[in-house]
């Protein structure tokens, strides 16, 4: 008979639980436990771990399921390392290397950027008293509240100005005009099924900004990088 009919295993000859190893049965279990929680709770506890890496790997792999939905209110975007990478490539292009980003939700995409490529990021919100309350979602990094009546709070020059799904293209040109720094990141929809403003391409030859390069994050989503060009002497 061959020796491995009857469920016999070729190394110990147990079958079922009892011939897996203690790593096998600990790492299934604690698959069972992951597949329980939703899909907050598991980032959470993540989070709390400071396992970034094993964060992008699963918003980056998630597959979407009416038990466990992908939660919009964490992030919109789904980056994969590459696409922070490029991020993070951009900004240091520019001889900076902080982020200061308008607009930033729970932070947790700024979070995963600091932690993975080792970028400072600063988020701006509006809304103190909503982030503060028991129905808001948890964020990932400190915030800074700006008055909406209020004009934008100037980035500084050291920092990129990024926008990620930011949906007041007016405020955020305000945003610009008070910028002095060298760098714009923008992340938004390139159809329209999902609204976004500004556009990542918006600047496109826009004033003193060009457009130098961009990553697509996936079919949907664009990382769009600009550069303040300057004037030459005399012009």
């Amino acid at each position: 008979m061959d020796p491995l009919e009857d469920g016999e295993s070729c190394c110990c000859g147990i079958t079922g639980e009892e011939g897996k190893g203690e790593d096998e049965v600990d790492e299934a279990e604690k698959q069972t436990e992951d597949e329980d929680k939703t899909l907050r709770e598991e980032i959470i506890a993540l989070y709390n771990k400071g396992e970034a890496d094993t964060i992008l790997s699963l918003i980056s792999t998630f597959t979407e399921e009416e038990e466990r939905p992908w939660d919009s209110l964490l992030l919109w975007v789904r980056p994969k390392p590459c696409c922070l990478a490029a991020l993070a490539e951009h900004v240091r292009g520019a001889n900076i290397s902080a982020v200061a980003s308008v607009g930033c939700g729970t932070g947790l995409l700024e979070w995963l950027v600091q932690a993975h490529t080792g970028l400072s990021v600063v988020g701006y919100e509006v809304n103190a008293e909503w982030w503060s309350s028991r129905y808001s979602p948890p964020t990932f990094i400190p915030l800074t509240y700006v008055d909406t009546d209020a004009a934008p709070p100037r980035v500084p020059p050291t920092h990129a100005l990024m926008c990620c799904y930011f949906n007041d293209g007016k405020a955020f040109r305000q945003y610009v005009s008070a910028y002095e720094g060298p760098a714009l990141v923008i992340i938004g929809a390139t159809s329209g099924e999902r609204h976004t403003d500004p556009h990542p391409l918006d600047y496109v030859d826009e004033g003193s900004w060009r457009l130098t390069f961009t990553h697509r994050i996936s079919p949907e989503d664009l990382l769009a990088g600009y550069l303040r060009q300057h004037s030459p002497p005399g012009e």
